[in-house]
């Protein structure tokens, strides 16, 4: 695995015009129109999407072009293009890229080079030159012909929360409460007969509203008075949020029990010694 792909966000303002799924800037909306993924993530010849239209020829044609295309670890991107193919296919006598890019004259001219390398594993034969290349969970090591492993654990988004680096490999695995999904790199919250399905708690400068993981069943909870800058907080053993509201002028700080998740009860204020005028976070004060 290697990614971890969010839940859509939810903007802070007109809950009750919004009626669908809506993307950050800089996110890709699947056609699946429930999942958001980093822009930074298409086309790169790893579906992220669900329905994996992250990768399909209409979207790879049509993304702007400062989107950068990264190619996965022995793969090479065709020119002009954002197709991505494995060091494999380069001089296999195969057409791969549309222009012939992988193939050609220098795939005879460059033979001799690719002999003189003596790469460990495989040699590498571009319009550009010659390199040496490793098999898949390696990578060239520092006097460009050896191999080593490759710490797939290294790259952020991985695995949606634990990995292990292994040789050659990597191995994804959830942490207590979780659940493996098939795709062997994303987790899912265990559910057990008779648990409620789990929600968003989100807070705007307006209200603080609650949520499915998909967006949908947007509820309101509680408007707020002051349009100021919000934080806020779930303690899940008590059963409890908090939330911080600070203007220039003043700040206030309130908790509320939240039995089943439905609404706010036992509503009150929090006193607190140090002004909360400036804090960006109230939890060390008063958990």
């Amino acid at each position: 695995e290697k990614k971890n792909v969010w839940q859509p966000h939810v903007p802070m303002m007109n809950y009750e015009l919004w009626c669908g799924i809506l993307c950050d800037v800089g996110e890709f909306h699947c056609h699946d129109q429930q999942t958001c993924v980093p822009e930074a993530w298409l086309c790169d010849g790893e579906p992220d999407c669900p329905d994996a239209s992250d990768e399909t020829d209409q979207t790879c044609n049509t993304v702007p072009n400062q989107v950068v295309i990264r190619c996965p670890l022995n793969h090479i991107q065709c020119v002009g293009t954002k197709k991505c193919i494995h060091f494999n296919k380069l001089c296999n006598g195969a057409r791969d890229c549309e222009d012939g890019y992988d193939e050609g004259v220098h795939c005879r001219e460059l033979l001799s080079a690719c002999h003189e390398l003596r790469c460990r594993y495989g040699c590498v034969m571009t319009r550009n030159g010659t390199f040496c290349f490793c098999a898949d969970g390696f990578e060239v090591g520092e006097d460009g012909t050896s191999c080593r492993d490759h710490d797939e654990c290294a790259v952020y988004g991985v695995c949606s929360q634990t990995c292990m680096n292994t040789y050659g490999s990597y191995r994804c695995s959830c942490t207590e409460g979780y659940i493996l999904q098939p795709d062997r790199t994303s987790c899912k919250a265990k559910q057990d007969p008779g648990d409620m399905p789990p929600i968003l708690l989100i807070g705007g400068s307006d209200r603080i509203v609650t949520t499915q993981l998909n967006g949908s069943g947007l509820q309101p909870l509680r408007a707020l008075d002051t349009n100021g800058t919000l934080a806020l907080d779930f303690q899940h053993n008590q059963e409890t949020a908090c939330w911080l509201l600070s203007t220039e002028s003043s700040g206030q700080l309130r908790c509320a029990k939240m039995r089943n998740l439905r609404g706010f009860t036992q509503e009150h204020e929090i006193k607190t010694l140090q002004s909360l005028q400036s804090m960006f976070s109230f939890k060390n004060n008063y958990y």
